[in-house]
């Protein structure tokens, strides 16, 4: 009785935090480059259940579990739908890869090409926060410019720097770390590789959460939340008859 009081609560646990998941989902439907995330359940280790009876050797009755947990949070990193903006500022990327931002000193990698040109004429996100290029921050002044398919910026017929386009062998071991930004924080273990992808100036990438698949995977996960509590209420009320049947003998 109390295993299953346990299996019933882990499972309402582990529903809502797939709830909370999709919450945040549904908050960045509207978010440029934001990749939706989801709950990778796994169960726990399953036990052998043996009846013991007396002047018997024990016999297995056979495995039962315990219910179940969230191993880790996966991010699902395809590429989301491309929006024209017109704006020369407004870049997206087609293909694995990120844009490189530096804030506060450590290199960040997001997919949200929504920048602008701050006052000293450096490219920078809408937080005010550097766009690197291979040569250091990008200096472009108040002048016209453009970005070609492979990163390279270009002024006139002056080459004045390339973005810095990375990749990564494992990108979900990268760590969202707020602002849209991703940080790889083993780089030993997961070292950068070459963006192969491709660069739109004047485009903007979507989220790439899908509405009604977000809204379908919400129904299913409240319903197995309610079935667990209906489950942990009928065995709540089962184990006090039983008690106050015990306390009456």
């Amino acid at each position: 009785m109390i295993r299953g009081l346990y299996t019933a609560a882990t499972g309402m646990i582990h529903q809502r935090n797939k709830l909370d998941s999709i919450a945040n989902n549904l908050a960045n439907t509207n978010t440029r480059g934001y990749k939706k995330d989801d709950i990778v359940s796994r169960s726990f280790n399953d036990e052998l259940l043996l009846r013991i009876s007396k002047n018997q050797s024990p016999r297995a009755l056979g495995p039962i579990n315990h219910g179940v947990y969230a191993e880790r949070v996966t991010t699902f990193f395809q590429d989301g739908p491309l929006q024209q903006t017109g704006l020369t500022t407004d870049l997206a990327l087609q293909g694995e890869g990120f844009f490189t931002i530096i804030r506060d000193g450590q290199e960040l990698y997001t997919r949200d090409g929504t920048f602008k040109v701050n006052d000293e004429g450096i490219l920078v996100t809408m937080e005010g926060h550097v766009v690197a290029g291979e040569n250091g921050p990008i200096q472009v002044g108040q002048e016209d410019f453009e970005i070609d398919i492979h990163g390279y910026i270009w002024q006139g017929y002056n080459l004045v720097d390339r973005l810095q386009l990375v990749n990564f062998e494992d990108n979900n071991a990268l760590e969202k770390v707020g602002d849209n930004l991703f940080a790889n924080n083993n780089p030993g273990e997961n070292p950068a590789i070459v963006f192969d992808g491709q660069v739109f100036q004047g485009y903007a990438e979507l989220s790439n959460v899908e509405l009604v698949d977000e809204i379908s995977d919400m129904i299913t996960v409240a319903r197995t939340y309610e079935a667990n509590m209906r489950i942990l209420q009928m065995m709540d009320n089962v184990l006090s008859k039983t008690v106050n049947e015990v306390g009456t003998v």
